[in-house]
C-alpha cells in the first residue's frame, strides 16, 4: 500500500463537487461524537463499499476517496466519493451498490464496537436514499424507504431490501472492502485502477455504449 503513486490531486472544481449532493445542494454538516481517525476510517469503509460492489456488477471505477473539507467554526470536517462509468443494470443491482456504503460503514462501525445512536445517524446521514429514489423514478420504478410499494407503482423494491442485498454482497466481498478503505484511510484518494489492485481485482473498463 505504502507503494502507491498518488493520485491526482482534485482541482477547486471537482473539490466542488464533492461538497455537494448528487442535486447540487450542499451537504450540511453533521456533527458526530466520534475522533477524526475514527469518522475517516468509517468514511473510508463507506466508499469502499461502493467501489467494490459496483466493480463487482461490472462498473468501471474512476476514482474513490475521502478528503478534507474546511469548514468554519469545526475543527475538522470531511466528505467522500465514487465515482462510477458502468453499463445499464438491474434496477435491483442499482439499488444494492448504492445500499453498500452505508452498509459498509455500519458493518466496520459495529465490529469496532462503535455502533451507537450518533453513529447509526452518521450511516444514514448520506443522499444514497434520495440519489437512488430519483434515478428509480427516472426508469418508471419505486423506491420505498420500508414496506410495500404503493398498489400503482409498475415495479421497484424498498431501501430495506437494498440494503440486504448489500449486505450479502459485503459478506462475500468483505475482505477486498477492508482492503480498499485501508488504501483510502492512508492516501485519501485513490484511482479506480488503485482500487482494484488493492482488492486483488480488475477494474472493468469504462463503459462506451448507449444508454437504456
Amino acid at each position: 500500500m505504502d507503494q502507491l503513486t498518488p493520485a491526482p490531486d482534485l482541482c477547486s472544481t471537482e473539490a466542488d463537487a464533492w461538497t455537494t449532493y448528487n442535486d447540487g445542494t450542499e451537504k450540511p454538516l453533521l456533527k458526530v461524537e466520534l475522533p477524526y481517525e475514527i469518522v475517516r476510517r468509517a468514511a473510508a469503509f463507506h466508499e469502499a463499499g461502493h467501489a467494490v460492489v459496483a466493480a463487482a456488477y461490472g462498473a468501471h471505477i474512476t476514482v474513490t476517496g475521502v478528503i478534507d473539507v474546511p469548514a468554519e467554526g469545526v475543527e475538522w470536517s470531511l466528505t467522500g466519493r465514487t465515482g462510477v462509468d458502468g453499463p445499464p443494470i438491474p434496477f435491483w443491482r442499482f439499488a444494492a451498490q448504492c445500499a453498500a456504503g452505508e452498509r459498509a460503514q455500519a458493518r466496520y462501525l459495529k465490529s469496532e464496537g462503535l455502533w451507537s445512536a450518533d453513529s447509526e445517524a452518521a450511516c444514514a446521514h448520506h443522499d444514497d436514499f434520495e440519489y437512488t429514489a430519483a434515478s428509480f423514478e427516472n426508469g418508471g420504478h419505486v423506491l420505498t424507504r420500508d414496506g410495500d410499494l404503493p398498489d400503482d407503482a409498475p415495479s421497484g423494491m424498498s431501501w430495506t431490501t437494498a440494503c440486504r442485498m448489500a449486505d450479502l454482497m459485503l459478506s462475500m466481498l468483505w475482505p477486498q472492502v477492508e482492503a480498499v478503505a485501508a488504501g483510502i484511510d492512508a492516501h485519501g484518494l485513490l484511482t479506480g485502477d488503485q482500487a482494484a489492485d488493492l482488492a486483488g481485482a480488475t477494474n472493468p473498463p469504462p463503459y462506451t455504449g448507449g444508454t437504456d
